[in-house]
């Protein structure tokens, strides 16, 4: 028998998997992942549909996501520059230690809207998930990725 729920209890707009050492930002409608959290490096990446953004510190994220505007005219050029017999599916554009990863192809202001408009549907998931994140009980590093090797299992810790 489904639960039904009153018209003012809603469920959340998003999910968060909490998988070994990193978090994934899900959407619930559609089951997309909106972003990625690593909690050793501390990078992060956003996700659209025709790329994606990648930090190395969650807190970079603002202030790159501010600056993708800028980059439209440079990366339709970068796009525009690809041949087809090119090497890989995606062209990067890098601005110091931040990625703008644009598949072929791509609508560059469409893929720069979607990733504003995910970074700021989801900045209070992602502060909470690294909260979160940092305090769950997990092996020492080395010891979780010998495990890896050893078993190709990821183990949770209880």
């Amino acid at each position: 028998m489904p639960i039904k729920r009153s018209k003012q209890e809603k469920l959340p707009k998003y999910a968060v998997r909490f998988v070994g050492y990193s978090a994934r930002i899900i959407a619930r409608k559609g089951n997309a992942e909106y972003a990625y959290m690593d909690f050793v490096s501390g990078a992060a990446a956003i996700f659209a549909n025709e790329g994606r953004l990648l930090a190395p510190k969650r807190l970079v994220l603002p202030s790159a996501v501010a600056e993708l505007p800028p980059c439209v005219p440079e990366l339709k050029s970068l796009l525009k520059s690809v041949t087809p017999d090119s090497d890989g599916t995606e062209v990067v554009l890098r601005r110091g230690e931040v990625e703008i990863c644009v598949n072929r192809g791509a609508d560059v202001e469409r893929l720069v809207s979607e990733l504003a408009s995910r970074y700021w549907a989801i900045e209070p998931v992602l502060e909470q998930a690294e909260k979160i994140g940092s305090g769950i009980q997990r092996l020492p590093y080395a010891d979780y990725i010998d495990e890896i090797a050893k078993t190709g299992v990821c183990r949770v810790i209880w």
